[in-house]
């Protein structure tokens, strides 16, 4: 029993520490904050959490990539330690949101309307 829980302990501490669960975090803090300060009902508001924390670990360390570029940083920002949860967070934000509009205007043109 104890080799069991020491074991679970021990993954546990590893996912934690993991660089996707920490992303994935700052994401939905993002998406948290995008939320708050669009003033959206609370399902909206906790799809754009789900969505900013799915968006950053599944980007990892591209989301960096982009942002330096969007940005116009030099590309020696890119692996700067402390800038993937800053990363992280702004994909979080702006990615929910940017996926609706993509979708709205798929939608839309699909339709005829000349939205897109």
């Amino acid at each position: 029993m104890n080799d069991e829980t020491g074991f679970l302990a021990a993954a546990l501490k590893e996912l934690l520490a993991s660089t996707a669960v920490i992303l994935a975090a700052w994401g939905a803090l993002g998406g948290a904050t995008n939320a708050l300060t669009t003033k959206m009902r609370l399902r909206d508001a906790l799809r754009h959490i789900l969505l900013g924390g799915l968006i950053a670990a599944g980007m990892g360390s591209l989301s960096m990539a982009i942002i330096t570029r969007w940005l116009g940083l030099p590309p020696e920002a890119i692996p700067a330690g402390g800038a993937a949860g800053s990363a992280a967070y702004l994909v979080g934000v702006f990615g929910p949101a940017f996926i609706e509009v993509l979708l709205a205007r798929l939608r839309h043109a699909g339709k005829g309307d000349g939205y897109a």
